[in-house]
């Protein structure tokens, strides 16, 4: 469910870019907030309506969450918009080393030596990509820095949730306490609730909004499941996706360093996925 929910988003990431690249960060979050909730209808009332759906005691914590979530997003446009999609993913994979370190802090999870390693040999891999002597740090680096607080943030956060509450309510209340603010916040700025916009475009954020609704379903049941450290640390296969859509769809050449940078933050968390199933099959063992 994690690797699916990645794969996903790297599609909707490219909706983002080409959505970000023409309009403000504000219109894109707006748009692709509420063709997301269209697409979520039809499953909201297959899956037994509102009132089932959005029933919770954890009411305070999702939102909070969907604030962390909004100050992700508005990062996650402003900067994806800015610079190629592989660099932006360079800097991203910084999310799971501030995960193990919020787990590590607020949920007291036990981070295993074998994850330590991984995650700081990922590291490596994203310094020889990003290889900060060539990439300044410019306002669209600093901002996708701070993507990375606020997404492990959100992450950290689904752990305080009632596990009863239903599925669909990590991604409704995101788009409930969400869309009002960003829309009060396009009327300050002065910026057109319905601007004017190419069929194009429409579509992308017609798309945008289809697979958002997919992944961000996704996602938070399965970091209801695993280590919420683990979940940070499979960011890593989104990668390929990057420089694959970055090259045939924006024209983004990836130099070596940063293919060399790659390959070493795969192959880091192909050992974690590895050590984790090894290590479920020892739990498996005893439990039998």
């Amino acid at each position: 469910m994690v690797l699916a929910s990645f794969s996903i988003f790297a599609i909707a990431d490219v909706t983002v870019k080409t959505t970000s690249m023409q309009m403000n960060a504000l219109t894109v979050a707006f748009y692709m907030n509420i063709f997301t909730t269209l697409f979520l209808l039809p499953i909201v009332f297959l899956k037994g309506g509102f009132k089932k759906a959005l029933k919770t005691k954890s009411l305070k914590i999702h939102f909070l969450r969907a604030m962390f979530m909004l100050c992700n997003f508005l990062c996650f446009i402003y900067a994806l918009g800015k610079m190629p999609i592989a660099t932006f993913y360079v800097i991203i994979f910084m999310m799971p080393f501030v995960i193990n370190i919020l787990a590590w802090l607020i949920l007291k999870e036990h981070i295993s030596l074998h994850r330590w390693i991984a995650i700081f040999v990922a590291i490596i891999g994203v310094i020889i990509a990003l290889r900060p002597d060539t990439i300044p740090l410019t306002i669209p680096v600093l901002v996708a820095f701070s993507s990375c607080f606020f997404n492990g943030s959100a992450t950290i956060s689904v752990k305080f949730i009632d596990k009863k509450d239903h599925w669909l309510s990590y991604t409704l209340y995101l788009m409930l306490f969400q869309t009002p603010i960003i829309m009060a916040l396009m009327l300050i700025k002065g910026l057109p609730l319905i601007p004017e916009m190419t069929t194009s475009l429409l579509l992308w954020f017609i798309g945008g909004g289809f697979t958002y609704a997919i992944a961000l379903t996704l996602l938070p049941q399965a970091i209801q499941r695993v280590d919420a450290s683990l979940v940070g640390a499979l960011i890593y296969t989104v990668f390929p996706w990057g420089i694959f859509y970055g090259f045939f769809i924006f024209g983004d050449v990836p130099d070596g360093w940063t293919l060399l940078g790659a390959v070493i933050i795969i192959s880091s968390g192909l050992f974690l996925i590895y050590r984790e199933n090894k290590e479920n099959s020892k739990i498996l063992k005893l439990e039998e």
